[in-house]
């Protein structure tokens, strides 16, 4: 081969790249994407290496206050997965056969929302996470796929006859419980249409169709306090302008309860008879709650993610701002959050962890080197 044949070669492959830019790294792209969603990686044991999405945590406050805490949502990451999907998948696919009526309901009117809420869901979660989720048009209708379970849902071409569907369907891809938010009459939100299957004190079909401030009637304070904003809030969310806000309650979980039993609580968090807890049986439960404006429809989707740690599991940190707070809460509100039956062993463990800690630092500042 000639010194111009090995000069002209890579010259040519050059112009040759240059002139077919657009193509190539739309092949290229067509490649990483084919490999990055590959069937052989979606699969349940993928999901159970991811973390949960870190969670608010407690503050500490000194001085008990109903608060909004409304912050900017993290778009990104509206709807998580985490390790606990698939146990979690599990419990919602039988609370929905076995406690349909309890767990979903929709107004009529709120179909159109529901089938907006599935499209919104559906396309993030397939944009977000690839490799578990997959859309498809089969025989003219959109399809969505779950990989990790092999569920699909229709997301084009349905119509009103089965008016749960859409809700139910949204509720099967996420962790998240969905609920859709429209304004009556008389310019209060209400709740038209909800897939809450682990609620805390509440089901429902016992409250389908209650405006915000009837839902947070037993909440002290709350109308007081925050009533006014939370209205003016709810009418001023934008599609453009997605929040989130997170809060935490104390749960205590009796001896060999379920995932089921844990998650699904509509009477209470903690059963008077369960006075005298261990430490594991006591559990931060927190919810990440966003609210996202549906632009077509106009209405908000109201999403609750819930987390579960045990206290044994809390950081030092969480403890001390937990014994803080449940200090500062009044004798009222401290019998709502059920703290006659936890307080005394939450404080009883917080002091044991106290000591621990103070014993180590000794045994550390008191070390001699050899």
């Amino acid at each position: 081969m000639t010194t111009f044949s090995l000069v002209a070669i890579p010259i040519f492959v050059f112009l040759f790249a240059v002139r077919h830019q657009r193509q190539l790294l739309q092949w290229l792209s067509q490649k990483l994407k084919g490999k990055h969603c590959s069937k052989d990686v979606a699969n349940p044991s993928d999901v159970k290496r991811m973390a949960p999405y870190p969670a608010q945590p407690i503050k500490g406050r000194e001085r008990y206050r109903v608060m909004m805490d409304i912050r900017k949502l993290d778009a990104q990451n509206w709807l998580t997965l985490d390790k606990n999907y698939m146990d979690e998948h599990r419990v919602r696919t039988q609370l929905l056969h076995e406690k349909r009526e309890e767990v979903l309901r929709c107004l009529p009117e709120s179909i159109e929302p529901c089938q907006e809420a599935l499209e919104e869901v559906s396309d993030f979660l397939c944009e977000r996470f690839p490799n578990m989720f997959e859309m498809s048009i089969q025989d003219g209708r959109k399809i969505v796929t779950n990989r990790m379970t092999g569920d699909k849902f229709t997301i084009s071409g349905r119509d009103s006859k089965g008016i749960t569907e859409a809700l139910e369907a949204a509720v099967r891809l996420t962790m998240e419980d969905l609920s859709i938010l429209m304004m009556n009459e008389e310019g209060e939100f209400y709740l038209a249409a909800s897939a809450s299957l682990f609620p805390t004190g509440w089901t429902v079909n016992q409250r389908i169709g209650w405006t915000i401030s009837q839902l947070h009637g037993p909440v002290p304070l709350w109308h007081q306090q925050v009533g006014n904003s939370v209205s003016k809030f709810l009418a001023r969310l934008t599609p453009t302008s997605p929040m989130e806000r997170s809060n935490y309650f104390v749960e205590v979980k009796g001896p060999n309860e379920s995932l089921t039993e844990i998650l699904y609580r509509p009477n209470s968090l903690c059963e008077k008879e369960l006075s005298s807890p261990l430490p594991s049986d006591i559990l931060i439960r927190r919810e990440r709650q966003t609210f996202r404006r549906l632009p077509r429809t106009g209405a908000i989707v109201f999403g609750v993610k819930t987390y579960l740690t045990p206290l044994d599991e809390l950081p030092m940190a969480e403890l001390d701002n937990l014994a803080k707070e449940m200090r500062s809460w009044p004798d009222y509100v401290g019998e709502y959050k059920g703290r006659d039956v936890w307080g005394a062993k939450v404080l009883e463990y917080y002091r044991q962890r106290v000591g621990e800690e103070k014993t180590g630092n000794e045994d550390k500042d008191g070390s001699i080197d050899v």
